[in-house]
């Protein structure tokens, strides 16, 4: 294993300066993603599928259960777990909700809950001089705690536009469930959250990715979570 991992070590890394072959390849580079996030939509898929063709509350415990099965499979670690864990709460309670009051628009609204709840705490995470974008990328990728820090002013302007983001986005899936069935509802809902998810994480991504550029030592190699784009 030891050589293996010398033998993907591009010779004299530590020493390579960060030029402009160097600065376009990272410019150009991509993080591994993990595939694991499109076990996301399962819970969405069950309760859209079994409230079709069976009773609300059956589909809202199914729809938990999955819920819990794909919770427990990512453990993580650190602010995205708490995050995760966030998450979950407001899952599990929409489900006791939804169950309490035979309502499935009460279980399906947990993820306008957690829009709201999630601006309010990246909101507070600015306040206190410890913006969340900050902390997720230091987490992600943390090579880059030497030079970022997690109150630095681009890991500000991004938290803070998360939250007008999921503002946004809980607004309008209040309005969309007041308009809509349950399973219209989280057919629509997907298909708003889903591209203001994708549009935030590519802004954040170049934006980190340039400041990163700019500020990062001239003797130091680009983080080992970067891997240069395919030709």
């Amino acid at each position: 294993m030891t050589e293996q991992r010398e033998a993907r070590t591009p010779p004299h890394a530590e020493e390579r300066e960060f030029d402009d072959v160097s600065e376009d390849r990272m410019r150009r580079g991509y993080l591994r993603p993990d595939f694991r996030v499109l076990a996301g939509v399962l819970p969405s898929v069950a309760f859209l599928v079994l409230n079709s063709v069976t009773s609300t509350e059956i589909a809202i415990v199914v729809s938990f259960v999955v819920s819990a099965a794909v919770f427990a499979r990512n453990p993580g670690s650190g602010v995205i777990r708490a995050l995760t864990v966030i998450s979950f709460g407001v899952v599990f309670a929409s489900a006791i909700v939804g169950l309490a009051l035979d309502s499935g628009k009460a279980f399906v609204a947990q993820n306008m809950v957690g829009d709201f709840l999630i601006a309010v705490i990246f909101f507070g995470s600015v306040v206190i001089g410890r913006p969340m974008i900050g902390a997720i990328a230091r987490e992600m990728v943390p090579a880059i705690k030497p030079v970022m820090a997690i109150d630095h002013a681009v890991f500000v302007k991004l938290t803070l536009i998360n939250v007008v983001v999921n503002l946004v986005s809980g607004i309008a899936r209040l309005f969309l469930l007041d308009a809509l069935t349950e399973n219209q509802y989280v057919i629509a809902s997907r298909a708003l959250g889903f591209p203001l998810g994708v549009a935030f994480f590519l802004y954040a991504y170049r934006e980190i990715t340039r400041v990163a550029i700019r500020i990062w030592p001239a003797d130091a190699a680009p983080p080992e979570q970067w891997r240069p784009a395919r030709r």
